[in-house]
């Protein structure tokens, strides 16, 4: 009788290896064990363990079997791989990250390696980093469809929806009922403003995974968009039952009851967000903005308070709001901060928003003005100063030899580029971008911009330096009836007094060539009053 003949350690580990690939994860389990008693130092026994544990969640003990493996086979990628994952599961990013960079320093273009350190960065707010790895990892595998999804979601945040579209679909041809996937790209359609195909993607998420409290109050922050606040209202209502302690739907529940003007309702929703989050400046910021609506002064002034304590850049200009409610002076302008994320959210939608919703017409009556106070056409170096999207820019270029534009915002500046007509587009605080260029330009135009800036003092003298002699300055504001100075209005944006533009104009060494009453936008409904101003230098 021939005697039984022994495996070996590589035979028992490609047995291990199969059953663990067919799905018979309690035969791997037994033969790795058997392998990590019988040769503790073959390397591919610990990382079958590691595999193992994190496919069970045990994140720590996946951690101790693959740093085992590691110590005994440094070089291999797929080691240094599964320990970032289960790095990751553990808690520990930054650890993981120098995995990930090890793989991608023995292997550069390692798709998963590069997909997996992007979607990490991504989460850590290191978003054009984030970008560069995912692209990189689409480079070298253009089917990873966790890349794409990843480069999709991190394009819309960016503020490029249009990009962000392109990769989503791309992941979605990949894997046609990927809530995850599904739900990106409705963030993406929504801020395209494609808000009937946002909802309806968005509707399909939410089928997939009713679990998901995330998807069901992006759904309903689409639903607002379209003013569906009904439908939006049961769409929050809903995620706030499926997941009580979700900001997300607290928050959007919050923002459509404000629409709706339930205001009580709207500051029960928000203080339900400041007590899930209480360092989330925008929560107390909204709950401001309702308390403010109220009429309860003092309590607003504490929220907002908050917001400003939180966040001393004064993202949602809560500085603004302290102000409205007498808890704070008036500021002579609205924070940079502000105004640039309020602009960057906006810019996909301000063209059809401004023209279509508020009937903005401020470039039109520039253009009028013009026609009646400028000599020339043709020939001139233009600023169009806070140039948004580029909507004056038809109305300037027949005037312009070069015509250049400024923004806070780069999203609007981006879109502002799309349109061609540009010399040059800088992004950049405007005060400083004029005293910069000085006696750079002929004409000076501001549609629809110094509505943020109080005190038109320094804006005037800044004009002054960058405008040639002869030159002029020309731009709308909105109009208060008070004399001599300026007021913040209910809706943050401030206005002017005819002769409180005129003193300011003169100071700066500027005469006044037209200043009109006009009706720039509506708002509401209601015709805002303003004034269409032509100095000149």
């Amino acid at each position: 009788m021939q005697p039984a003949q022994t495996k070996t350690v590589a035979e028992i580990f490609a047995e291990a290896m199969a059953a663990y690939e067919d799905g018979r994860g309690g035969e791997a389990k037994r033969l790795a064990k058997k392998l990590t008693e019988v040769a503790p130092k073959f390397g591919g026994a610990h990382y079958l363990m590691g595999l193992l544990s994190l496919d069970s969640g045990q994140g720590k003990r996946a951690v101790d079997s693959l740093a085992r493996a590691i110590a005994i086979t440094p070089g291999q990628t797929v080691l240094h791989l599964a320990m970032g994952q289960a790095l990751e599961m553990s808690g520990d990013v930054a650890e993981a990250a120098l995995h990930y960079r090890t793989v991608l320093t023995l292997d550069p273009a390692h798709a998963e390696a590069h997909a997996r350190l992007g979607a990490l960065l991504g989460r850590q707010g290191r978003r054009d980093q984030a970008i560069e790895h995912c692209r990189a990892a689409i480079a070298a595998s253009p089917v990873h469809a966790e890349a794409l999804n990843c480069l999709g979601a991190l394009l819309t945040e960016a503020g490029r929806p249009g990009e962000a579209c392109d990769a989503l679909r791309r992941a979605l041809d990949l894997r046609p009922d990927w809530p995850a996937a599904l739900n990106n790209f409705g963030l993406a359609l929504r801020d395209c403003g494609r808000l009937d195909a946002a909802a309806t993607i968005l509707e399909g998420a939410v089928d997939l995974r009713p679990d998901q409290p995330g998807m069901r109050a992006n759904l309903a922050s689409v639903y607002r968009a379209q003013n569906r606040l009904d439908d939006a209202r049961k769409a929050a209502e809903d995620g706030t039952r499926v997941a009580p302690r979700s900001l997300e739907c607290w928050m959007e529940l919050g923002l459509i009851r404000q629409a709706q003007d339930h205001f009580e309702g709207a500051a029960a929703a928000f203080e339900r967000v400041t007590a899930l989050a209480p360092r989330s400046p925008r929560g107390w910021y909204c709950l401001g903005e309702a308390c403010r609506r109220l009429g309860e002064n003092a309590r607003a002034a504490r929220a907002y308070g908050k917001a400003l304590k939180l966040d001393e850049r004064d993202l949602h200009g809560a500085a603004l709001g302290l102000a409205l409610v007498g808890g704070g002076p008036v500021p002579d302008k609205a924070p940079e901060a502000y105004v640039r994320q309020l602009f960057d959210d906006y810019a996909d939608r301000f063209d059809q928003s401004l023209v279509d919703k508020l009937e903005y017409c401020a470039p039109q009556l520039l253009a009028d003005a013009l026609a009646r106070t400028i000599d020339r056409r043709g020939g001139l170096d233009i600023m169009d100063a806070g140039c948004g999207t580029g909507l004056a820019a038809p109305v300037l270029k027949p005037y312009a030899k070069r015509l250049d534009g400024v923004d806070l915002s780069p999203a609007m500046v981006a879109r502002a580029d799309e349109r061609g007509l540009y010399d040059e587009l800088l992004v950049g605080e405007l005060v400083e971008t004029l005293l910069a260029r000085p006696e750079r330009y002929d004409l000076l135009v501001a549609a629809d911009v110094l509505v943020y800036l109080g005190d038109l003092g320094p804006v005037m003298q800044a004009a002054r330096v960058a405008v040639r002699a002869g030159g002029a300055f020309a731009f709308t504001v909105e109009k208060t009836a008070e004399s001599g100075s300026y007021v913040l209005g209910a809706k943050q944006r401030y206005a002017h007094a005819a002769d409180y533009v005129a003193a300011t104009a003169a100071e700066a060494g500027f005469s006044v060539a037209l200043m009109e009453d006009a009706v720039t936008r509506r708002d509401g409904g209601n015709e805002v009053p303003g004034l269409v101003v032509v100095l000149k230098g």
